[in-house]
């Protein structure tokens, strides 16, 4: 009966207090979960420390020793990548609650929103409009039911009082050095249900911001020396807990973005990557590197960009004349309805006018003018490779034609005659409201619109090509959008004054393979290449506490660490 109350009490006073925090929403009902007991040899624990503002880049030339004695057990990158918006508000809002900037809603330095709000941007920094708030690690650990003690330590009020408020310890300290202090004191003689802590370091960030975030600047480097001793003394502390035996840690040590020069909150690489740290004890130490990559987003229903259509009217095509149309796809689930790539129609479905390249059936694409349709239906997509897909439009004589090449592989041709391919409709790209197939998620990259008819052996010669050599159709260039930004609600032409696409709905950016040529090296795939994103930490860490992880929990990390199972598990 005293559970019964307790729990009753608990659910009160969470509602009660989570009403007035700001961003965070509950996914109605709480349920709280009955403890399923102890399944493995030993408790769970995890210890997540945030060394704010060191960078990924700078640590790999420089690894301090009681860092660098973790690697050893480790699985690792100093290439991690962090949210596209780098302040730190942004960025720590996104490792306690698994999702991006865009979806969170939190866009600055402290949590404090209206003090960067651009009125033709309310949501700052051009976020998309669409953030559905956020739920944090540590209700997620009371919805439990389950007896997972978490301490919470930073210098930062603003961290203390939005991040850290429902953890059962939690309070701000003086210095990175008092944070320290309490860390090892703490974790050394705190309970033996202490599960999950945060030790989060800021003198750093300072140092980078007055000297730039460079081992070059000397400050920067010596802060760190200091921290890395911290960090030294609280694995030590790790190590006398009075059940140590009993216990297995998995260890993360991380950043919330770093930097360039002396400044931070952007998208760059030097401000994204830092190093995120796995450590266990049975952990086989492994070293991972980002593969070739490209920035993208993924489009999907109610994600896509677009262009209005008074601005999209020289997208126009009309009854006559030449042109060509190219973009790099990736599909990544197919749907269904012959679903759009790249649409200015109102319906893709009937025979309006406009034109657009839609899917056909999940077999290959096809261009659309009005009712008209020339089908490219050999090869079949496979899933998250890249295809370039061409439409050379040209006259022949009187008679309009179009030629559908994939791949810079001529696959069709057809008459187009006097089909109309012009209208009043915006233009879309990667997702079409009108006739979408809604579970379709693709990537396009690289939309280039020309008016003339490239050469067949051109478009052959050139099709894999990113970013686009515009060889001597440069004046013929219409439109060239990389799709590629990687912040911002705005997807840029390169063309002079010709239009952008803007963003709609809750996107995210991502970094992605560019293999778009598909080049065959008859070696297999690096084991030691992989992207490791801040936003996989937490379900990193629900996975370590053998927490199940819900759908509606809206999480947009992956489980990593189950892949080296054989490492740990009943070890």
């Amino acid at each position: 009966m005293k559970t019964l109350n307790y729990l009753i009490l608990l659910f009160i006073l969470v509602t009660a207090f989570s009403l007035n925090a700001c961003k965070q929403y509950f996914d109605p009902p709480l349920v709280f979960e009955p403890d399923p007991g102890p399944n493995l040899t030993k408790d769970r624990k995890v210890l997540l420390i945030s060394i704010d503002g060191l960078a990924g880049l700078e640590l790999y030339n420089y690894v301090p020793a009681n860092i660098n004695t973790l690697l050893e057990h480790s699985k690792y990158t100093f290439e991690g990548i962090a949210d596209a918006n780098t302040h730190d508000a942004a960025a720590w809002t996104t490792i306690l609650s698994g999702k991006n900037s865009a979806k969170h809603g939190v866009h600055s330095n402290d949590f404090d929103d209206e003090a960067e709000v651009d009125p033709d941007d309310p949501h700052g920094h051009e976020g998309s409009g669409e953030s559905t708030g956020y739920i944090t690690v540590y209700q997620r650990l009371l919805e439990t039911g389950r007896s997972l003690k978490s301490l919470s330590i930073t210098p930062w009020a603003p961290l203390d009082q939005n991040m850290f408020n429902l953890s059962d310890e939690n309070g701000v300290v003086e210095s990175d050095e008092a944070a320290k202090d309490k860390a090892v004191d703490r974790i050394k003689n705190g309970e033996d249900n202490l599960t999950f802590t945060v030790v989060n370091f800021r003198d750093l960030n300072a140092a980078g911001l007055a000297g730039g975030f460079s081992m070059e600047n000397a400050d920067y480097k010596t802060t760190l020396d200091r921290i890395d001793g911290y960090i030294g003394d609280i694995l030590e502390a790790v190590s006398q807990r009075k059940r140590s035996a009993n216990e297995d840690w998995v260890i993360i040590v991380t950043s919330n973005h770093g930097g360039i020069n002396d400044s931070y909150g952007g998208s760059s690489l030097e401000e994204r990557k830092v190093p995120i740290i796995y450590y266990n004890e049975n952990f086989v130490g492994q070293q991972f590197s980002v593969p070739p990559f490209t920035t993208a987003f993924r489009a999907r229903n109610g994600v896509n960009g677009t262009i209005p259509a008074v601005e999209a009217e020289m997208y126009n095509i009309g009854t006559s004349g030449e042109y060509t149309i190219q973009l790099k796809l990736m599909v990544h689930q197919f749907g269904s309805n012959n679903p759009a790539i790249i649409s200015k129609q109102s319906n893709t479905g009937n025979a309006v006018d406009g034109w657009s390249f839609i899917h056909n059936t999940g077999v290959g694409w096809r261009i659309k003018v009005r009712g008209t349709q020339i089908t490219a239906a050999n090869p079949k997509f496979d899933i998250d490779k890249w295809y370039t897909l061409t439409a050379r439009i040209y006259m022949d004589g009187t008679t309009r034609k179009v030629q559908v090449f994939t791949d810079g592989t001529l696959i069709n041709e057809g008459d187009l005659g006097t089909a109309q391919g012009s209208s009043s409709n915006d233009l879309n790209v990667g997702y079409a409201p009108a006739w979408t197939g809604g579970t379709t998620i693709q990537t396009v990259k690289d939309l280039c619109i020309y008016n003339t008819a490239l050469p067949a052996q051109y478009i052959q010669d050139t099709y894999c090509q990113s970013p686009i050599d515009y060889g001597n159709y440069e004046d013929n260039l219409i439109g060239y959008w990389a799709l590629g930004d990687g912040i911002g609600s705005k997807l840029r032409n390169s063309v002079q004054g010709a239009p952008d696409f803007t963003l709609n709905g809750s996107y995210s950016w991502e970094f992605m393979q560019n293999d778009f040529c598909k080049i065959a090296t008859g070696e297999e795939e690096d084991e030691n290449e992989a992207f490791l994103y801040s936003i996989d930490i937490l379900p990193q860490i629900f996975y370590w506490l053998n927490i199940e992880t819900h759908d509606s929990w809206d999480l947009e990390g992956s489980v990593f660490l189950s892949k080296f199972e054989t490492e740990f598990i009943g070890k």
